[in-house]
Formats: structure tokens, C-alpha cells, sequence
């Protein structure tokens, strides 16, 4: 060792000579030469120099290979390692590739790795190098897939610890490129994600892509996040906005569902239900619209039963109307039984039959209540009839005596000469003999014979009475005329056509025919007038036709629905009920033609019989099965156990419910027997709760004392409002904290309760009602003293001389409430105080007031509306803007009075606080507001 410092390698010397013996050959002309000459060359320097520079190719491609060979590490004693490695910052990918391929030293093949990205290079070096360190290194290189799972699969049976870092790397690629995939595709479904409605799929998957972005979220790239953040704000704001219109679109339907309700409610039609029907049918479907079109599942849904909600009170209305024509034709067959009962005339059987014969025909409105009250004045009116006959055949004694008088009557009539009084009572004593039924033969006899001698007399005034019979056609004539064109009910036109036409024949029969004429005249007139009754008869038949087609029409879906029943696999509680309805159904549909009349009833008869047949075995399982429920009732009277008693006849009473019902009266005896056992069992359970009646009466006492304390309270005047409603509080809570009263008195008591509450309630209401007009009346004075000293703020500062006459007025005007009071002094004393202060104040307090004039436009409109008075053609949309937010509401109720844009009282008030300017405009705005709130106000006090 000592002496290798001594004896160092030529080619470790200073001596470049002693360095490079192969210089000298380096330089011959002879390419072979030199070739030799590279063998023993070490110099990578001159190596370098020579593979660049030397003339001939095989002398540079020698000299490149020996640079490479010594650079590798393979000569002995070559260049030093720390040398070779610093001359790989200037290597080509060539030699990087070669050196990873044969270099001898692990240290610079690792070297070499730093300066290489070629996965196929890496692979191979990672997979054959016999260096632990050299092999991790190329594996830690390499970045692609395929790269990877290329060096598992080749070390996988070679290199263990190679092949498990492989796997690691290339698992952990995937999960990382999986999950990159899947957060580009949550972010890219967000986007395209749109709502769809409540019931929409987008709606379920939503909630379920926030949770994967969540968790997600961390390892997603900024521009991820800001796509998905704004993706997911459009997709809330589409939501929130759905959601709006959704809610809009359900209080509107619940509106219409409300007044649907009324209406079937109804009996008949009237001018409130048809201004609602009105507003619903014309108002709604614009509200609707302006919602803009439905976009989604659930939008048509609503919708159509929108639609369908809309159709259905079109149709309870029509209904209702039919119900209202019809009681109206009713109302008149009453009024012309009240009609025939007050004449003066006898009234016969005959009269009595007609007039139910009448009433027969006539169809009842659907309305089970309605048809129910009519009927019943019908009977009274027919009771009181058949009172007037009876009293009729009891005054017949006082007939003869009238009949005697009525002869002498007329026998006077003609010694005096008087014609047309001796025709008339001629004729009234003729047709009372005939009506007579109560006088004797002899008594006829002897009225008879007085009468003919009368007769001749009388033929000596006839051509006096001629005269008045020609009288008597003209009236007849000139009444027919008046019958042209009178808006009348046709049946009543009718009945005067004939009646004139009766009064002619019976002219005809007593003076003769008359002129051709003057009959042409007559029956002309007649014919006129009768054309509108014939239109309306016509109307008539065609409805009977109608009921007709329908009552086919139910005969062949009862045939259908036999025929097409399997009766072995039936629903017995439907098949019952439609047998039921048919028979309910078939009496509501209305009259049809004589002609028709009898073997439609046998087709129809028929084809109930066989259902009856058909559900006859079903409805005797199910007498027998109630049987056995009534025993087993029956059996638990006595029962030790009573609550378990009570439940078996709970139980029971659910499962009575028959699936085919029995004869009425069967079933009658069947609920009676049962009512009775349950009754039974629960009168124990009432014998045990007459303990506590009592306590009930004593709660009773409580509560009628409360009751009385609380008229009391009624008559209160408006100094004690306040006093009064403290005690109403404290009655209340004593009246809630009392126990129940008995039951035959709680209904009643709850009832005188609340009444007086409710008198209560409208006696406070007045007082307040009172109260606020004249609060509303001391504003308005106090308001219009502020506008005319605000005007003044137009014109040129003013000193204090010129505002004191309005102050002294100020000060003299009636006191406000105190919440009134302080803003309107505020308002004044502001415009006092820029009037007489500097100019910039005027200006501001000028600025502010113009700007007042948009909101007193908006309370303008508000007010017209709540009034139903129609603004100027100028403000159309914003009205409608306005009117669509309040549309369900005010189909609902008075739900919008919460709302100050819609609480005529509070927009009074801030229509008097607040200024405005220009002043010209704020005139005319006035004048709108205040024709609005007169309008609403008559509206008040017609309710």
C-alpha cells in the first residue's frame, strides 16, 4: 500500500505524455492505426474529441464505443467514478440508455435513472437489474399503468419485494385515476343535473350526490370545486324557485277546493256564490298562467287536478243553477196554491188535483235538502186546501139564503133597467145552481123558475148588452196584444192565452160569434204570443227525451254489469250499492213521455229483480252472521269483566256493517236487537259515570254564573274596552279550567257561551270600527294640513310669519293616538323646519317626498283592489302583478288583512303619514285612494 503511492498508473499521472501512451499513434495518417491506438486510449476527453472530430467514421464510432466502455466502469483501471458521474449531466439519452444497461457500478446506473423517463427503459431496468437498489429505483421512476402492471406481471414469480410495490403503486394509480374519474363525473352530473319537481328523480339524487361530493370534496382540484359550487347554486336557485311557484300553485288549488266545497254545500245558486264562481274561473286560471308552464311531474299533476278543480265548480255551478230553475218553477206552483187559496171563489176537488198534478210534473232539484223544504211548504199548502174544502162543505147551508138573495138581487137589477148587472148576476146565479150540490130539487126548482122569468126580461136589454159584449172583445183583443213579447214565465203566458181564449168562447156561447175581423184580430195576437211558450214546450220534450236516453242508458249498464259479473268472485258491498244507487238514481232523473212510461219501468223492475235474486243467498249469510254477533253480545251483559265486554261490542259494532243489506224492515229489527245488547252492555259503563253527575252540576252552576258575568260585560261602553277585555280573559281561562258540564246541558251551554263571545266580539268590533273611523277622519285633516305646507316647498323659502296661520291650525285640530300622533308631528314639523331653514334642507325633505310618489302609486293600486275598483289602463300590469300575489288569498277568505299592502285600515294610516310630491299628482292619486276606500267602505256596511 505504501508503495502504490509511489508506483500510481500511467494513467493516473500528471504527465499527460505518461497519461496517454497512445498519442503518438493517435496522430498517424493511418485510420488503422488510430483504431489500435483507442484500445489503450483512457483520456475520456480525447475520446470525446476523437468520436466528434476524427476523419474517419470507423475511428469515431471506435472512439464513441471505447468512451461508453470506459464510462460504464468495465476497464480496470479507467476513470474514477466520482469523474464518470459528473459526466453524465452532459450525457445524451443514448449513453443514459446504455449506461443503465452496463454500467458496472450501482452508483452510476442510479445515476443514470435520474436522467431517463423512458418507461420501457424503466421497466426493464426495474425488472432485470441485480442491484435491490437500482431495480427500487427505476420502480419509483415509473409513473404509467401499464408500465407498472408490465413489471408485476414479469417479477411476480422473480422478485417479491419488486412485484408488492408494483402491485401498491399500480392499485394506488387506479384508485387515484378512479377516483379523479369520479369526481369529474359528480361535477359533470351536477351540471347537467335539473329539477324535476318534488317527485322527480333529480329530486332523490340530489341529496345523494352532495353526500359523495362531500366526501369527495378534499381531493377534487379548484376548478372542480368552482364548477360544482356554481353547477349546484343554478340547480338550488331552480329548486327554490319551483318551490315558490309549487306553493303558489297549492294555495291556489286549496282556494278553489274551498269554494268547491261551498258549492256543494249549496242548495241552490245565488249572487255570491256566482261573483266567487266568477272570480274562480276567470281570475284563476290568469293567476295560473302567470306562473308560468309547468315543467316537471308533479307541476302537471297539480295542474290537471288545477284543471279538473276548475271543471268541477263550472259544473256545481251549472247544477246549481238547474237547482235554482227548478225551485224557482216549484216557487211558482206554490205561489199559485197560496193564490188559488186566497180567492175569493169556491175551491173544488178538481182545482186540488190539477194543481197536484202540476206539481207532480215538475222536476225537483238535486239538492236533497232543497227538494226536501219545498216539498214540505207544498203539503202545508195542501193541508190548508183540504181545511178550506172541508170548511166549504160546511158553509153549504148558507148557499140557498146567497142563491135567493143573488134571484132577488137580479130581478131588481132589471126593474131598474140595469142590463149589464141583470146579465151578470143572470149568469153568476146560473153558474152557482150548476157548481150546487148541497140544494134540494124543489129548491133548484123554484131558483130555476124565477130565473127564466127573468130570462125574457132580460132579452129586452140584450141589444144594450151586445153592445158591452163588443166592449168586452175589444179588452179581450187588447189584452192578448199586451201578451206579445212580455218577459213572463211561458207557462204563465200560457195559462193567460188560454184564459182570454176561454173568456171569448164563453162570449161566443152567451152573445154569439163575433166579427171575422175582429176574431182574426184576436186569435192573431194569441198565436204571437203563444210562440215563446211553444219554444219552451218543445224545451220540455227535448229534456224528457233526454231523461229517456239516460234512463237506457242506466237499464243497459245494470244488463252490462250482470252479464259481465263473475257472481262467484264478487265484491257483494259494491254489487249492493250499485243496485241501491240504481234505484236512488232511476226516481232522480226526471219524467219521461206517458207513451214510454210503463215498459221502461218493466225493463227496468226486471232487471232489478234478477240482482235482488243474485244478492239474496249473500244477504242471508249475512243476517245469519249478524245473528250470531247479536248473541255474543248478548252473552257479555252479564259479564264479570266490563271493559272486556265494552271492547267485544266495539268490535261488534265494526264488524255489523253487512256486505248485502236486508229489507229495511228486517233490518230495522236487526239493528234494534243489537242496539239493544249493546245498550245493555253499555248501561253498566252509564251506571258507573252517574257518579260523577254531581260534579257536573256543580260545573254547571260555575259556568252559568260565568255566562252571566259575561252579558254583563256587553253593555260596556268604550271608556271600559280595555277593563272589559281583562275580565273576558280571566272569565275564559276560569270557563276552560271548569270541568265538563252534563251533557243534555254542554251543548247548550257552550252555545249561549259562545254567542255572547260572539256579541262580545261585535260590540268591541263596533266600538273599534267607530273608534278608527274618527281616528281615520283626524288624520286626514292632520294630512292635508301637512300637504299644503309640504307644497310650499316648491316655491321660495318663506319666513316663520307666513307658517304661523298653519301652525295655529296645527295646533287647534283634534288630538290623535299617540302612534298616530308622533310620526304625523314629526311630518309637519319636518316641513316647517325646511321652509324656514336652509335651502339644501328644502331640498332633500323636496327629494324625499318625490320619491314617496312610487310607493303611494303601489298603496293606490292595493287599495283598488282590495275594493274591486278598476284602476287606469296606465297601471294594468302593475295590478296585475299585485292582484296575482293575492289571488288565493282572497279566493280563501280574509286571509291577505294581515298584510299591510292589503289592510285598507293601515294603508289609510300610511297613506296619511307619508307625503308626496309632485303635488298635482299627489291630487289625483288622492282622489283614486280615496274613491277606493268609499268604495270598500259601502262594501263594509253592506255586510
Amino acid at each position: 500500500m505504501i508503495l502504490s503511492r509511489f508506483l500510481k498508473p500511467k494513467w493516473q499521472t500528471t504527465d499527460p505524455e505518461a497519461r496517454n501512451p497512445a498519442s503518438p499513434a493517435l496522430e498517424s495518417p493511418d485510420p488503422a492505426l488510430r483504431h489500435t491506438a483507442l484500445e489503450r486510449l483512457k483520456d475520456l476527453d480525447q475520446l470525446q474529441t476523437l468520436a466528434r472530430e476524427d476523419t474517419d467514421a470507423g475511428v469515431r464510432a471506435a472512439a464513441l464505443e471505447r468512451y461508453h466502455f470506459l464510462l460504464a466502469g468495465k476497464a480496470p483501471d479507467g476513470p474514477s467514478l466520482p469523474d464518470r458521474l459528473a459526466r453524465l449531466l452532459e450525457a445524451d439519452p443514448g449513453l443514459i440508455d446504455f449506461l443503465l444497461r452496463h454500467a458496472v457500478e450501482p452508483e452510476l446506473r442510479l445515476a443514470a435513472l435520474e436522467r431517463t423517463n423512458a418507461e420501457a427503459t424503466l421497466v426493464e431496468i426495474a425488472v432485470q437489474d441485480p442491484q435491490m437498489d437500482v431495480r427500487l429505483a427505476a420502480l419509483g421512476r415509473v409513473s404509467e399503468p401499464e408500465s407498472l402492471d408490465q413489471i408485476a406481471r414479469q417479477s411476480r414469480n422473480r422478485d417479491k419485494r419488486i412485484y408488492r410495490q408494483a402491485r401498491e403503486r399500480l392499485d394506488a394509480l387506479v384508485a387515484e385515476k378512479v377516483r379523479a374519474n369520479h369526481i369529474e363525473r359528480l361535477c359533470t352530473e351536477m351540471e347537467n343535473l335539473r329539477w324535476d319537481g318534488e317527485s322527480g328523480l333529480n329530486a332523490g339524487r340530489f341529496p345523494k350526490l352532495e353526500q359523495e361530493w362531500r366526501d369527495q370534496e378534499l381531493a377534487a382540484p379548484m376548478e372542480l370545486r368552482e364548477r360544482y359550487t356554481e353547477a349546484r347554486a343554478r340547480f338550488l336557485a331552480e329548486r327554490q324557485a319551483s318551490a315558490s311557484r309549487r306553493t303558489q300553485r297549492l294555495e291556489l288549488i286549496a282556494s278553489l277546493d274551498t269554494l268547491l266545497e261551498r258549492l256543494r254545500q249549496a242548495g241552490e245558486s245565488s249572487h255570491e256564490l256566482d261573483a266567487s264562481v266568477q272570480y274562480a274561473t276567470h281570475e284563476a286560471p290568469a293567476a295560473w298562467a302567470y306562473f308560468g308552464p309547468v315543467q316537471d311531474s308533479e307541476g302537471r299533476r297539480l295542474e290537471q287536478h288545477f284543471q279538473q278543480l276548475v271543471e268541477a265548480i263550472q259544473e256545481q255551478q251549472r247544477l246549481l243553477h238547474r237547482n235554482q230553475v227548478r225551485a224557482l218553477h216549484l216557487r211558482e206552483a206554490l205561489r199559485q196554491a197560496d193564490k188559488l187559496l186566497q180567492q175569493v171563489s169556491e175551491v173544488h176537488d178538481t182545482d186540488l188535483k190539477q194543481l197536484q198534478q202540476h206539481w207532480e210534473s215538475l222536476e225537483r232539484p238535486e239538492s236533497r235538502p232543497l227538494a226536501t223544504q219545498l216539498q214540505g211548504q207544498f203539503d202545508g199548502m195542501l193541508d190548508k186546501l183540504r181545511a178550506r174544502i172541508q170548511r166549504q162543505v160546511q158553509e153549504r147551508g148558507q148557499e140557498w139564503q146567497e142563491l135567493q138573495e143573488l134571484t132577488t138581487q137580479l130581478e131588481a137589477a132589471i126593474d131598474n133597467g140595469q142590463s149589464q148587472q141583470a146579465m151578470t148576476l143572470h149568469e153568476q146565479a146560473r153558474q152557482r145552481l150548476k157548481r150546487n150540490i148541497g140544494l134540494s130539487r124543489a129548491q133548484m126548482s123554484r131558483i130555476d123558475e124565477r130565473l127564466q122569468n127573468c130570462a125574457g126580461r132580460i132579452g129586452e136589454l140584450r141589444d144594450w148588452r151586445r153592445w158591452g159584449a163588443h166592449q168586452a172583445r175589444e179588452q179581450l183583443c187588447t189584452t192578448a196584444e199586451s201578451l206579445i213579447g212580455l218577459e213572463l214565465d211561458p207557462t204563465e203566458i200560457a195559462q193567460r192565452i188560454q184564459q182570454a181564449r176561454d173568456a171569448w168562447k164563453v162570449l161566443d156561447h152567451r152573445e154569439g160569434a163575433a166579427s171575422k175581423g175582429l176574431w182574426k184580430r184576436f186569435n192573431d195576437a194569441c198565436e204571437r204570443a203563444y210562440i215563446p211558450c211553444q219554444a219552451y214546450f218543445e224545451a220540455q220534450s227535448r229534456e224528457r227525451q233526454q231523461s229517456l236516453e239516460k234512463k237506457i242508458a242506466l237499464c243497459e249498464q245494470l244488463e252490462q254489469f250482470e252479464a259481465a259479473t263473475d257472481w262467484l268472485r264478487v265484491d257483494w258491498r259494491e254489487a249492493d250499492r250499485l243496485h241501491r244507487r240504481a234505484q236512488e238514481q232511476w226516481y232522480k232523473l226526471g219524467p219521461v213521455n206517458r207513451a214510454d212510461r210503463k215498459s221502461l219501468d218493466r225493463r227496468f223492475q226486471q232487471i232489478l229483480q234478477r240482482l235482488d235474486t243474485r244478492l239474496g243467498a249473500e244477504r242471508e249469510r249475512e243476517r245469519e252472521r249478524r245473528q250470531q254477533l247479536i248473541q255474543q253480545v248478548q252473552a257479555l251483559v252479564d259479564s264479570t269483566d266490563l271493559r272486556a265486554a265494552i271492547e267485544t261490542a266495539k268490535r261488534a259494532q265494526a264488524e255489523w256493517h253487512p256486505t248485502v243489506q236486508a229489507a229495511p224492515r228486517q233490518e230495522q229489527a236487526l239493528w234494534k236487537a243489537f242496539r239493544a245488547a249493546c245498550d245493555a252492555v253499555f248501561a253498566r259503563r252509564q251506571a258507573e259515570q252517574q257518579a260523577v253527575d254531581g260534579e257536573r252540576q256543580g260545573n254547571l252552576a260555575s259556568k252559568l254564573a260565568l255566562c252571566a258575568e259575561l252579558e254583563a260585560l256587553i253593555r260596556i261602553d268604550d271608556a271600559q274596552l280595555a277593563q272589559a277585555r281583562g275580565r273576558l280573559q280571566a272569565i275564559q281561562q276560569s270557563w276552560e279550567a271548569i270541568g265538563p258540564a252534563p251533557k243534555t246541558e254542554q251543548r247548550t251551554l257552550d252555545q249561549r257561551f259562545e254567542n255572547v263571545l260572539r256579541q262580545f266580539g261585535q260590540r268591541e268590533q263596533t266600538m273599534r270600527r267607530n273608534r278608527a273611523q274618527q281616528t281615520a277622519r283626524h288624520l286626514r285633516e292632520r294630512a292635508r294640513q301637512c300637504a299644503q305646507v309640504e307644497a310650499l316647498l316648491a316655491g321660495a323659502p318663506v319666513d316663520a310669519d307666513v307658517l304661523a296661520p298653519f301652525q295655529q291650525t296645527w295646533a287647534a285640530l283634534p288630538a290623535l293616538p299617540a302612534a298616530l300622533l308622533e310620526p304625523m308631528q314629526r311630518r309637519f314639523a319636518a316641513a316647517c323646519q325646511a321652509l324656514v331653514g336652509p335651502g339644501e334642507s328644502a331640498r332633500e325633505l323636496q327629494a324625499t317626498l318625490e320619491a314617496n310618489l312610487e310607493r303611494k302609486k303601489t298603496w293606490c293600486i292595493c287599495m283598488e283592489i282590495v275594493a274591486g275598483v278598476e284602476s287606469p289602463p296606465a297601471f294594468a300590469s302593475l295590478r296585475m302583478e299585485y292582484q296575482v300575489a293575492r289571488l288565493s288569498a282572497s279566493l280563501a277568505g280574509a286571509a291577505s288583512k294581515s298584510n299591510v299592502l292589503y289592510d285598507p285600515q293601515q294603508l289609510q294610516e300610511q297613506w296619511r303619514l307619508t307625503g308626496a310630491l309632485p303635488a298635482d299628482q299627489e291630487v289625483e292619486l288622492d282622489d283614486r285612494f280615496m274613491n277606493a276606500v268609499r268604495a270598500w267602505q259601502q262594501q263594509q256596511r253592506e255586510e
